[in-house]
């Protein structure tokens, strides 16, 4: 066979390659537009929007921070770029944004709640159980308000900075311990031994502060909070002393 022959063959060789290439090339172009226009039709648009796990926030502004409305594709929503968009509130720890198809959008939240608030000038900061800040607001918040320390310095997003911080540490027991005995101190002023625990605007337990967590933890002062409470009593003063002894003063 000749070098021209052969040459020939080659150079028909690569035009039929080349036109199979082309071939695949506009079928796997076809095939994409055709899947676009099909996961484009009205069956996907998102007829719903559905929010869970949320307390502190409420589902409207969970929806506002996610940008989503009803009556766009399923299929343009990213997820990832949701969740990043809702996890600007410092209330939101995280969220699991999912497809339900063919036309829901599923919202799950797992909040970060405050736990403390503090006077700082004429404004309130409220903080987290690890001392975050999550909020620098003009009115109180309904979280546990401490008296008695000294906010040096309060910046979102970062930890609060306390004059007195061993009375900021034993404030935020105070409010872990009560939490795990089912109270709720509306505040709580700390002293350098006592401490004055509001359940009430006008019903408030006082002592010392290991008293006053010791009835906590022994569960002394529920007891008493809620026999209090179904007598209808809201105001006076529950002194606790030691061995969990608790006595009333209207």
């Amino acid at each position: 066979m000749s070098n021209d022959t052969r040459t020939a063959k080659t150079i028909k060789k690569k035009r039929r390659r080349k036109k199979r290439y082309l071939l695949r090339f506009f079928i796997i172009l076809l095939l994409c537009v055709g899947a676009y226009f099909l996961l484009h039709i009205d069956y996907f648009d998102v007829n719903g929007i559905g929010v869970a796990g949320n307390d502190e926030v409420s589902d409207e502004k969970v929806i506002e921070l996610s940008r989503l409305e009803v009556g766009e594709n399923i299929f343009d929503i990213h997820p990832w770029f949701v969740e990043k968009r809702i996890k600007k509130n410092l209330y939101i720890a995280d969220a699991d944004v999912k497809r339900k198809l063919p036309d829901m959008i599923e919202i799950v939240i797992t909040e970060r709640t405050g736990k403390a608030q503090f006077t700082m000038g004429k404004n309130y900061v409220i903080a987290d159980s690890e001392g975050m800040v999550i909020e620098i607001c003009k009115d109180q918040r309904s979280v546990t308000l401490i008296e008695g320390v000294t906010v040096e310095k309060a910046k979102v997003k970062k930890d609060i900075e306390i004059a007195e911080t061993d009375r900021y540490e034993r404030a935020q027991a105070m409010i872990i311990a009560a939490e795990e005995g089912d109270l709720y101190f509306k505040k709580i002023v700390m002293s350098k031994v006592n401490v004055q625990a509001y359940i009430y605007d006008t019903l408030v337990c006082e002592g010392r502060y290991k008293d006053v967590m010791d009835s906590i933890e022994k569960g002394a002062l529920k007891s008493v909070v809620f026999d209090l409470y179904q007598k209808g009593a809201e105001s006076g003063v529950i002194s606790v002393g030691s061995n969990n002894y608790c006595s009333f003063t209207p």
